[in-house]
């Protein structure tokens, strides 16, 4: 009896593993695609993302702190380790907010504009998402310069860096997501 409880304890175990959880992705306007940016963010991370569809915060003229709580406690389910939200929340307001004890991080696409180049916003929009990614799992920068995890001054230093991770950040990113019950993804075919 004691093998049998034990058998199935070690399948529910396996099962709850199995499931996981995911950063959900959420938007404020339609002005990255969303789907792109999720795929982006999955290739290079390797770890599940959701995609959690259009948000709209009751006062957008709030703290972006305080329009990231509301959209955890709004969207945020079982299966989510943490909302990603990003939209246009004006130039006067910080780059984004990234709060791992509250599971979520805002991205503002008004600071990384490009002189209207929507390419160039969605690339840097997928590098600050797995930035964010990490910071949500307690990582440090990076020093390697070819790290998308390194350290930058102005914006526009997004676009000389790498859109990757270097082999140890990306292993370890790999490891802390499965310590902490995020879905991993499989491996991309060699070529």
């Amino acid at each position: 009896m004691k093998k049998l409880i034990s058998a199935l304890v070690l399948a529910a175990v396996a099962l709850a593993a199995q499931a996981g959880t995911s950063f959900k992705l959420l938007s404020v306007g339609d002005d990255v695609d969303a789907a792109a940016l999720r795929d982006y963010m999955q290739e290079q991370g390797g770890v599940a993302v959701e995609l959690g569809g259009a948000y709209a915060p009751a006062d957008p003229a709030a703290a972006l702190d305080a329009i990231g709580r509301a959209a955890v406690a709004d969207t945020a389910d079982d299966g989510t380790y943490a909302v990603i939200l990003y939209g246009r929340f004006g130039t006067d307001r910080p780059q984004g907010v990234c709060l791992p004890a509250e599971r979520f991080a805002i991205l503002n696409l008004d600071r990384l504009e490009s002189a209207g180049d929507p390419a160039k916003v969605g690339r840097r929009a997928g590098q600050e998402g797995l930035r964010v990614m990490s910071m949500l799992l307690d990582m440090p920068m990076c020093p390697f310069p070819l790290c998308v995890l390194v350290g930058y001054q102005k914006t526009e230093d997004l676009d000389r860096m790498s859109g990757n991770f270097c082999p140890p950040c990306h292993e370890q990113f790999l490891k802390t997501a499965a310590d902490k019950g995020l879905t991993l993804l499989p491996a991309p075919a060699a070529d």
